[in-house]
């Protein structure tokens, strides 16, 4: 079966960074077709240099049925390029999009997402490669801290991958004393997941509790109680979440008896990661092996992360932003279509 061609709207850091190394580590399921930007021009990648095309120059036949369309935009220019799209023939095409997807005051243009064969976002802190190791780790997962590991709707994002969970019932963020904020969102099957602010990765960690132990990639020395948690393990057993490193790449990751192993292309991926780096601090490569997984589910005709969760998470980072709490079912539920009609008149008056 021949690779299914890719046309990039969008040349930015994101793209040059994170999906053209991806794209380029499956060449047996993608390949690219055309990148284009604002306007024409070229651009020095890797050794290379890569043609950018204006999206007013697409002609007759492109992209083909059964091609896929990845929109990695700024944020203010998105639906203005869903709008510039809608001519093409959307029912036999795929949409990829970056997060955001969209922002809160363009929600009116939601319905540009229709009508394509399959919308789906390019969300990859969904597919974090270690969320294997720590699952195999600890069994059923109960709670999630990300200190310093997480930012506005990805954390959203990242509970959801790690945890599983699908609804999110209630999210609220507060101020802590020294200026940071702290968030907490509930799952309405009642996991639960903490984030500290503000991001860093570099300095950053995860700490995760099982049924019986908990697990970070990076330990403080007063952890020996687990106050943060909702539901202290019966035995506080505690388990260290390590990158397993071999000729400087990371090739997997171990926690206790645990061991999983990356395919050798996303071990490629890793290339560059400061050594000793723990596995929060590598968030750059293994964002790039998490989009690598994603388009891997796209391949194999399952899309990647739903539309809804990215519009879902998009508004609860809004509106906690601004009021601090969020709660599913209420006028501020985007599932709700009530609540959707709403919020898209006043985007619209805004």
């Amino acid at each position: 079966m021949s690779a299914r061609r890719v046309w990039i709207v969008g040349a930015g850091k994101r793209v040059r960074e994170t999906a053209l190394p991806a794209l380029a580590s499956l060449p047996e399921h993608f390949e690219l077709a055309g990148v284009f930007g604002r306007s024409a021009r070229a651009l020095p990648l890797a050794g290379r240099t890569l043609a950018i095309r204006a999206l007013d120059s697409l002609g007759p036949g492109e992209p083909a049925p059964g091609e896929l369309v990845y929109v990695a935009v700024g944020k203010d220019a998105v639906p203005a390029v869903l709008r510039t799209l809608q001519r093409l023939e959307r029912a036999r095409l795929e949409l990829l999009i970056d997060t955001p997807v969209l922002r809160f005051k363009h929600l009116r243009h939601a319905p540009l997402l229709d009508g394509w064969q399959r919308a789906s976002v390019a969300e990859d802190t969904a597919y974090l490669p270690w969320y294997e190791t720590v699952r195999a780790a600890l069994g059923a997962l109960a709670w999630v801290h990300f200190e310093r590991a997480a930012y506005a709707y990805h954390g959203l994002a990242q509970a959801r991958g790690l945890l599983g969970g699908e609804r999110f019932a209630r999210a609220r963020r507060w101020q802590l004393d020294g200026g940071n904020h702290a968030r907490s969102y509930e799952f309405a099957d009642g996991r639960r997941a903490g984030v500290l602010e503000p991001r860093n990765y570099a300095e950053g960690r995860v700490i995760v509790h099982g049924a019986s132990a908990a697990l970070s990639d990076r330990w403080a020395p007063d952890d020996e109680q687990p106050e943060r948690s909702p539901t202290p393990p019966p035995e506080w057993r505690r388990l260290l979440l390590e990158p397993v490193v071999e000729a400087g790449l990371c090739t997997g990751f171990r926690a206790g008896d645990t061991h999983t192993r990356l395919d050798p292309r996303e071990a490629e991926l890793t290339r560059g990661d400061a050594p000793g780096a723990a596995v929060t601090a590598r968030m750059e490569s293994m964002k790039r092996i998490g989009f690598r997984r994603l388009l891997q589910a796209v391949a194999a005709g399952r899309g990647a992360y739903p539309v809804e969760h990215g519009l879902e998470d998009m508004s609860i980072d809004w509106f906690l932003e601004r009021f601090g709490r969020w709660r599913a079912g209420g006028l501020c539920d985007l599932r709700r279509p009530t609540a959707r009609q709403l919020w898209s008149a006043l985007g619209r008056l805004g």
